[in-house]
């Protein structure tokens, strides 16, 4: 059964909170969403998804939180913030354990920032092999194949025209001229784009992405006031993919969606992610206007959003619209009208819109002989009233509203998620395969953890190996014991015999022999546990030991530890003495094969430590 978690998006206006079922690999499975919530961050608490006053948001959480009953401990947190730099990059496939080694590598040409600061992650977005390209010719064919029947059909309709339709179109022949000179230079296109497939081998696409450290430390400093245990922390914009993919429609289609502080444009390619931009217009921003021009100023910060989903503000037909003429005195003392009101709505979401347009140029300047199926709009666009007409006069193509998603279901009570559930993408997506930054520390913390594990099972398996040979000794030394008892007993009740004697002399060598055996059962081995314990105590945090040989005479460890900025030389020599501390070796430590390297800045020393044991 699916474990429940807490979905979170911490904006510097508004908090999202998603309770919903969780897997590691959800594949085509559906999400239930049981319980979600909606609520203003507190001011100034939060800012550029920085969580600057724990306690004040942390406790209108748990308030929230408890209102809600939602009682779940585990969480994801999905952060939106424009200090955290993505990049695509395209690479020759290599095994995936190899792939951060690399980023690494070339991460001070992917961003002009201090990557040591920085935490980085990254998602595969496409692997193309040479298959794939195979078959996406083959559909390559098949479109052209269909434009070509197209342009037959077309033909046989001309032919048709009237002498007056055909004057008209003489009359835009330079149209048509400009219009062929572009299919050609598309079909050009298309037999570059095809030879450039042919000769581009295997790649993958991926998208890097490098997040503040201080802001991901952020992230668990809060989880820990707050008791909550992170399993992972997301980036706003993989999060958005990962729940639009999923509800992606065959073709190219374009999706918009609005947040409270700003836009994500998507556009996707069947389920493969083509392009994608933010753009700092929100929500926020459409409400500031609405209250500039005196809307909503009796504090009900609810009006202007009522306002757009109620009354279509965007159509220049007012038609029946029954709106309050609204008085606004500015520094000149003028007063503006609901038309101004409206005009003012229109104007400023033209914006949006035109980054929208912006944004489709550049695309289809790179992708010329492919057309842009539909548009959807999603996140806050979906209340607005009159927006998909508004949108589809803008831009000239299609627009459909996300007012459901997809293998997502609700309970009863995840009543905001119910209004308008694409105003929850990116918590949906946050859960379905997130980026996970995790601070250097935590993995540092994650390693020596493994460390002390198979160091606590070797010692058990060293100390179980003990007492079954003890046992074992002592099994036999007690079947031999009552064998001499028996002995004796029947000795005593014998007559004197002159073989009994001799029997009894055979069976107390026996004795001996047994005991003797007893005794050279104990060795230095015993000393294990005790060797392995002081080792901890005595070796450097850092120590990692790679192999531990036990003998009669002593014990020899491969060992690599940081040389800490003293320098190997000063590390040896820490070690030497903290070893000889050891009250089973004393002076017998001797340490060689001294090896120093550097490892992703940090400098590593391997040597061998040969401790005897002190007869």
């Amino acid at each position: 059964m699916a474990k429940k978690v807490l979905s979170i998006l911490i904006g510097s206006e508004c908090t999202k909170v998603c309770e919903l079922n969780y897997k590691k690999k959800y594949k085509n499975k559906g999400i239930r969403v049981y319980r979600s919530l909606v609520f203003e961050t507190p001011k100034g608490s939060v800012e550029d998804g920085f969580i600057k006053d724990m306690k004040v948001f942390g406790e209108e959480l748990k308030i929230l939180l408890k209102a809600a009953k939602i009682k779940s401990d585990k969480v994801i947190f999905s952060i939106n913030s424009s200090k955290i730099a993505n990049r695509e990059i395209v690479m020759p496939p290599v095994k995936e354990k190899k792939i951060m080694d690399i980023i690494k590598t070339g991460a001070s040409e992917y961003f002009p920032i201090d990557v040591d600061e920085y935490i980085l992650s990254y998602r595969i977005i496409e692997k193309t092999t040479a298959a794939s390209k195979r078959n996406q010719r083959k559909i390559d064919k098949k479109e052209k194949k269909l434009a070509k029947k197209q342009a037959k059909e077309n033909e046989k309709a001309l032919k048709k025209k009237s002498k007056t339709e055909i004057i008209a179109e003489n009359m835009e022949l330079m149209d048509s001229i400009d219009a062929e000179t572009d299919y050609n230079n598309t079909e050009n296109d298309k037999i570059s784009l095809e030879n450039q497939s042919k000769e581009i081998k295997n790649q993958m696409r991926l998208a890097v992405y490098a997040a503040p450290a201080a802001m991901i430390k952020n992230y668990y400093s809060f989880a820990k006031l707050m008791h909550l245990d992170i399993l992972a922390i997301d980036y706003y914009g993989n999060s958005s993919y990962q729940a639009i993919r999923r509800q992606s429609k065959r073709g190219i289609n374009v999706y918009v969606q609005m947040n409270e502080q700003d836009t994500i444009i998507s556009i996707l390619k069947n389920d493969i992610l083509i392009l994608q931009r933010t753009v700092s217009y929100g929500l926020y921003k459409l409400i500031n206007i609405i209250q500039e021009r005196g809307y909503g100023q009796d504090g009900d910060e609810q009006d202007p959003i009522v306002l757009l989903r109620d009354n279509d503000m965007l159509s220049r037909d007012e038609g029946n619209i029954e709106l309050e003429e609204v008085a606004i005195s500015d520094s000149y003392g003028s007063t503006a009208s609901r038309q101004a009101l409206r005009e003012s709505i229109r104007e400023s979401l033209f914006t949006l819109v035109g980054n929208v347009v912006r944004m489709l140029d550049y695309y289809k300047s790179s992708h010329k002989q492919i057309d842009i199926d539909t548009i959807f709009l999603t996140g806050a666009l979906v209340e607005i009233k009159g927006v998909e007409k508004f949108f589809s006069t803008g831009i000239g193509l299609p627009h459909k509203l996300m007012t459901k998603l997809s293998s997502v279901s609700a309970s009863k009570r995840a009543t905001a998620f119910r209004i308008n559930p694409s105003n929850f993408l990116s918590l949906i997506g946050a859960v379905l395969s997130p980026t996970d930054f995790v601070p250097y520390e935590f993995v540092l913390k994650k390693q020596r953890r493994s460390m002390v594990i198979a160091t606590t099972f070797l010692t058990l398996v060293c100390l179980i190996g003990s007492i079954g040979t003890v046992y074992v000794s002592y099994t036999d030394y007690q079947m031999a014991s009552m064998e001499l008892e028996e002995i004796r007993s029947e000795y005593e009740s014998m007559e004197l015999l002159s073989g009994a004697h001799d029997a009894y002399d055979l069976a107390t060598a026996e004795l001996m022999d047994l005991e003797k055996f007893e005794e050279m059962t104990g060795s230095n081995n015993d000393k294990i546990k005790d060797v392995i314990e002081q080792m901890e105590k005595k070796l450097p945090s850092s120590a990692v030991i790679h192999s531990m040989k036990f003998t009669e005479t002593g014990v020899t460890m491969n060992v690599t530890a940081n040389d800490e900025g003293t320098g190997s030389n000063a590390l040896i020599a820490k070690i030497l003495k903290q070893l000889k501390g050891i009250e089973y070796f004393q002076d017998n430590v001797d340490i060689s094969g001294i090896n120093v390297e550097n490892r992703d800045g940090i400098s590593k020393v391997n040597f061998v430590i040969t401790c005897t044991y002190v007869n």
